[in-house]
């Protein structure tokens, strides 16, 4: 391959050979004890040591699936043995993945793409419409405090952890889209991207945006896989735009024009608007504000969303923006989790409704209803399960279902806080990245819930899994009941702040109601306490 040439003369070689193929699942084009032929990349198995790839479309040398030489700048013998072969862990990066040695020569690497090139009309409603900002920080775009809330930081340190396990090769194996963030960066427009990439980084990027609820394999939640879109609404007024080369600012612009664009297009009631730029190593957030006279825009700048492979911290600016921005309340959140949770027992048309709407009618008792803070926190100590019930029962119950419904629960823990300490077991080989350690509750029992890593159990460990809608993305968990321990059962300052406002107002509306019905009871002319005239007659006989 190092004679002038090589290339050029192998790829017609072997393009000729796979055209006279008949395309046959049976047959290969060409195969043998040394290597195989092929117009797909080959799938990594996890009982090989090592497979060698020769990528005659980007001109590549990939190494168990990883990209390390450029094949037109080969390294020789000796040189390739010392940039591959691991030495203690020289050649593995803080991901357990081999990497190339830090000594080897920039030309020796493999080129990313470059950005392609973008045409000046893709950039015309960007230019075109009313920009009030470009690196405009999420906390100023939401209106909310630079400082993480726990229930905050729990979903920061879940995505990262999730995110994490798709960039590790731990003892057990690397997931699939743990190849796609590699090939993803090798992709050279959003044009050419495949199905499968297309999933994986939608999905990735939808993560934060949908129901918190994760389950085991047998267990029942199940989250939907998503249809290839060109745009998908993650929320009512959140969209997602899979893009590439996002740190390019003709693209990164692009991008914000499309996502502008089809909000526009797509939305027609006034209101505030988000869109998600997102090409797995980066992501930009545009907020629409739209009324009905002008529409106006802002942005922040283009954020950094996977880790370096030699990352010393799980954490990145894209990580925490995506979180955050998919923590805020959702008045649809109770309807969007029982869609995603299989219930025992056919649902009958009442419960549709009240999933739905609510019921929102007063219950016919004579006592006072119990308060907003007493109702969350029975809540808190109701099994998963058990909340949806209680949300079924009014539009009230509803929202306090919501409420709780806002902490991420795994295999029916509900997670409220990261725990203080990392466990000493995460400390090496840089586990920390990719497993993460939560105080937790089960039924208002205590637990420590260790997420990324399975518990030993004597000499064996306790496996369990947790399904997570992320390319078949299985993440193992363990977890550990502390019936004395303490825990704090706060929902956020924001939250209680933003529902106990909400049903200020409602008790306000219902004051004035009583207060009409009472005047209209004493306002009748014959001195008899009567009803509204809708009711006339139905209590006759």
């Amino acid at each position: 391959m190092r004679s002038p040439g090589a290339i050029t003369e192998k790829r017609q070689k072997f393009k000729g050979i796979l055209d006279k193929w008949n395309g046959s699942p049976d047959s290969q084009p060409w195969e043998d004890d040394d290597f195989t032929i092929s117009s797909q990349r080959p799938q990594i198995d996890p009982f090989m040591e090592w497979v060698y790839e020769i990528d005659l479309d980007r001109n590549i040398f990939h190494i168990n699936g990883i990209p390390f030489f450029n094949l037109e700048c080969l390294p020789d013998g000796d040189t390739f043995l010392k940039c591959t072969v691991p030495a203690e862990t020289r050649n593995y990066d803080n991901y357990g993945n081999i990497s190339c040695a830090p000594g080897c020569l920039p030309e020796h690497k493999y080129k990313r793409p470059g950005p392609p090139v973008v045409d000046d009309s893709d950039l015309a409603t960007y230019q075109s419409s009313v920009c009030t900002g470009t690196h405009v920080a999420l906390s100023d775009m939401l209106a909310i405090s630079d400082v993480l809330s726990p229930n905050e930081q729990v979903r920061v340190s879940l995505l990262e952890l999730t995110i994490g396990q798709c960039m590790a090769h731990t003892e057990y194996v690397r997931p699939s889209i743990g190849q796609l963030i590699y090939d993803f960066e090798l992709i050279p427009n959003h044009n050419q991207l495949t199905d499968e990439e297309w999933s994986g980084a939608c999905s990735l990027a939808s993560l934060p945006f949908v129901p918190q609820l994760f389950d085991g394999p047998y267990g029942f939640i199940h989250h939907p896989e998503l249809s290839r879109k060109e745009f998908t609404w993650v929320r009512e007024d959140t969209i997602v735009l899979i893009a590439t080369h996002l740190d390019d600012e003709r693209c990164l612009q692009a991008a914000i024009s499309r996502l502008i664009t089809a909000i526009l297009e797509q939305k027609d009631v006034p209101g505030d608007y988000f869109g998600i730029a997102f090409s797995m190593y980066h992501c930009a957030i545009v907020k629409v504000v739209k009324d009905a006279q002008t529409t106006t825009f802002s942005h922040t700048a283009v954020l950094q969303f996977l880790p370096s492979f030699y990352a010393e911290s799980p954490s990145t600016p894209g990580i925490t923006a995506l979180a955050r921005l998919g923590h805020r309340v959702d008045p649809t959140l109770f309807v969007r989790a029982m869609e995603i949770c299989r219930r025992p027992g056919p649902t009958t048309d009442k419960q549709t409704s009240l999933t739905q709407e609510g019921n929102s009618a007063a219950p016919n008792v004579s006592c006072a209803p119990l308060p907003l803070e007493l109702w969350r926190e029975i809540a808190l100590h109701l099994d998963l399960q058990d909340v949806l019930t209680l949300g079924l029962v009014s539009r009230l119950h509803r929202d306090v279902a919501s409420m709780v419904l806002r902490y991420p629960h795994v295999r029916g823990h509900r997670l409220f806080a990261v725990s203080k300490e990392t466990p000493e077991s995460l400390i090496n080989d840089h586990r920390f990245l990719y497993a993460t350690s939560f105080s937790a509750a089960r039924a208002g029992i205590a637990t420590v819930v260790l997420v990324g890593q399975s518990r030993q159990v004597g000499c064996r460990h306790e496996i369990k899994v947790l399904d997570i809608p992320l390319a078949g993305l299985r993440v193992r968990i363990s977890d550990t009941a502390h019936p004395d321990a303490a825990e704090k059962n706060a929902v956020g300052d924001v939250d209680e702040e933003e529902y106990t406002f909400i049903y200020e107002e409602e008790e306000e509306e219902e004051e004035e109601e009583e207060e009409e019905e009472e005047e209209s009871l004493i306002e009748d002319d014959h001195g008899n306490l009567t009803g509204d005239d809708d009711n006339d007659g139905e209590d006759e006989g």
